[in-house]
């Protein structure tokens, strides 16, 4: 399939998804938003594919650029629900549903690539706000260049708190104290910072990002998928179950993937 706003190609059992919008930052058009949606729906029913990376083409100068979130250019002109009392209502009805608030809704594209059997790994480099943020957080691993810019400008600029999940996302990442620090000052973080308080995995120089981010995805995606899909399931099942609920269904998923064969092939090497 081809795209016009992003790049899709496969290296081995390693997918990668290049965002390609770069004198627009990469801004995240509602045309982009549905490629990425179709792309993550066509890497997921890959069997080849086995881990996808996610990174953002350099502008036009060279400097980098991951996402700068919603394309304000195109938001600017869009219809606002919000601008009477009937939108609200409707806005509100919509939320408390399961319909779609927006069409392609980036909450759901980022849902998807959360509780996706493949993982995902973004590669951050550059501006990585709002929505670029959002679309990171939804990947299971982010590593950063020694040159990213991380940040959430939804308040800041626009005065909300973003439809991408990034309040709920961020504050699980990082905790509610940096995740507030984060989204009340919009000011970007310093990649040796994102890495102390777990925001990033690992830190690289920029020149050496996509070569490490391909090489983790390799690793990864060597592994046996069942057991990854079920690593990923028992995880995010695990953030709202107590202890010992949480505890009894990573036994199940265990059980669900249990071979003899393995622990025998283990032995023998």
């Amino acid at each position: 399939m081809s795209y016009e706003h992003l790049v899709y190609t496969r290296r081995d059992r390693v997918g990668h998804v290049l965002l390609n919008r770069p004198r627009q930052l990469n801004a995240l058009n509602q045309r982009l938003q549905q490629e990425l949606w179709e792309v993550v729906n066509e890497a997921e029913d890959d069997p080849e594919v086995g881990v996808l990376v996610f990174s953002g083409a350099p502008r036009p100068d060279g400097r980098g650029a991951f996402s700068a979130g919603a394309d304000m250019k195109e938001m600017a002109t869009a219809a606002d629900p919000g601008a009477s009392p009937e939108g609200v209502a409707e806005l509100v009805r919509l939320v408390m549903s399961r319909e779609p608030v927006f069409t392609p809704p980036l909450v759901a594209l980022c849902s998807r690539l959360e509780t996706m059997r493949t993982p995902s790994i973004a590669a951050i480099d550059g501006v990585c706000t709002a929505g670029g943020l959002e679309l990171a957080l939804a990947c299971d691993i982010r590593l950063a260049a020694d040159t990213a810019q991380i940040s959430d400008l939804h308040m800041k600029n626009l005065g909300h708190i973003g439809g991408g999940g990034v309040s709920v996302r961020l504050a699980r990442t990082v905790g509610s104290a940096w995740a507030k620090q984060i989204m009340f000052t919009g000011e970007p973080i310093e990649p040796a910072t994102a890495l102390r308080i777990g925001l990033v995995n690992e830190v690289f120089p920029r020149d050496g990002l996509l070569d490490a981010a391909f090489g983790l995805a390799a690793k990864v995606a060597a592994r046996r998928p069942e057991a990854l899909a079920m690593a990923k399931s028992v995880m995010l099942a695990a953030a709202d179950l107590d202890l010992e609920t949480a505890l009894r269904y990573s036994l199940v998923g265990r059980a669900s993937l249990y071979s003899r064969s393995g622990y025998q092939s283990f032995a023998e090497r």
